[in-house]
C-alpha cells in the first residue's frame, strides 16, 4: 500500500495570528465550524440528532479540540507528552489512548484548509516527499528546509493520513534565495515545485503538505483565498493540479 503527498499554499501569519488562539478557545467561536465539520466528518451524519443533542456533540467535541490544541508548543508542530515518548510502539498506544485526538486530527485538516491554505491548486508528490525530486548537497541551506518539510509530525497527522507538515513564509523566502541549490534533471514534479515555490516567495505565503486527505472533503471548501482567479491566470501552472 502507498500513499499519496499533495503540497500547497498556507498562510502562516494568518495561521498563527488568528487560528490557533481559535482552536486553543482564546478568541473566536468554533461553533458554526465544527457543526459543518461533523456534518461531513461523521460517519451516518448528525441529522438524526435532535437539537440539543446535536449542539452537546458540537460543544463536546470543541471541548476536545482546544484541550489538545493547549497541549501543543508555540509551533503547533510538538506535543510535549508525546516527544518524551522515544520508542515508536508507546507513542502509538499513547496516541491511541489520548481522548480526542482523532477529532482534532480531522478538525485540524479541515478548519486550515477552510481559513489559511487553499487546497487548489497544488503539487502532486505522489509517493513520497520534495526532497527526492532533487539533487541537494546536505550542507545546503535548502536541504534542511525541505527536510523540515518532509518531516511527518506523528502527532497532527492521524494514522498516516492528515497534514504532515509546513514550512512558513520566512522559510520560503530562504528557500527561494537559495534555490540555486535545488538541482534537477527532467523532472515535472521539481519544476512544480519551483512554481509554487515562486508564488509563495512573491505573496509571502509559506507551504503545508499532507498525505491521504479528505479531497473530496476539502475541494468543497472555500477557494482562491490567497492568491485570486486573476493573478493566477498570469502564472504557468501546467505542472500543477487545478481543479477541474
Amino acid at each position: 500500500m502507498g500513499y499519496w503527498c499533495t503540497l500547497h499554499l498556507f498562510d502562516d501569519r494568518k495561521f498563527y495570528n488568528e487560528v490557533v488562539p481559535e482552536l486553543r478557545g482564546e478568541t473566536g467561536n468554533l461553533s458554526n465550524d465544527c457543526l459543518d465539520f461533523l456534518k461531513g466528518y461523521t460517519v451516518g451524519g448528525i441529522s438524526h440528532l435532535s437539537d440539543g443533542k446535536r449542539d452537546e456533540l458540537v460543544q463536546h467535541t470543541i471541548e476536545k479540540i482546544t484541550s489538545i490544541a493547549n497541549s501543543l508548543d508555540k509551533t503547533f508542530k510538538i506535543h510535549d507528552e508525546l516527544h518524551k515518548i522515544p520508542e515508536y510502539k508507546e507513542q502509538l498506544s499513547f496516541l491511541g489512548k489520548l481522548e480526542g485526538y482523532y477529532e482534532f486530527c480531522k478538525f485540524f485538516e479541515y478548519y486550515v484548509f477552510k481559513t489559511c491554505a487553499d487546497f487548489y491548486p497544488h503539487l502532486i508528490l505522489g509517493k513520497g516527499g520534495v526532497y527526492r525530486n532533487f539533487e541537494i548537497n546536505v550542507k545546503t541551506l535548502s536541504c534542511s528546509i525541505i527536510a523540515e518539510l518532509d518531516d511527518w509530525n506523528a502527532f497532527i497527522c492521524y494514522d498516516s493520513m492528515g497534514i504532515t507538515s509546513w514550512i512558513t513564509s520566512e522559510d520560503v523566502e530562504l528557500l527561494y534565495l537559495d534555490k540555486n541549490n535545488l538541482l534537477f534533471t527532467d523532472n515535472e514534479r521539481a519544476e512544480g515545485f519551483l512554481t509554487l515555490l515562486e508564488v509563495a516567495y512573491n505573496n509571502k505565503l509559506g507551504l503545508i503538505i499532507g498525505v491521504d486527505m479528505r479531497e473530496e472533503k476539502l475541494e468543497l471548501l472555500p477557494e482562491n483565498k490567497l492568491i485570486d482567479t486573476e493573478t493566477w491566470s498570469s502564472i504557468d501552472i501546467s505542472k500543477l493540479c487545478w481543479k477541474l
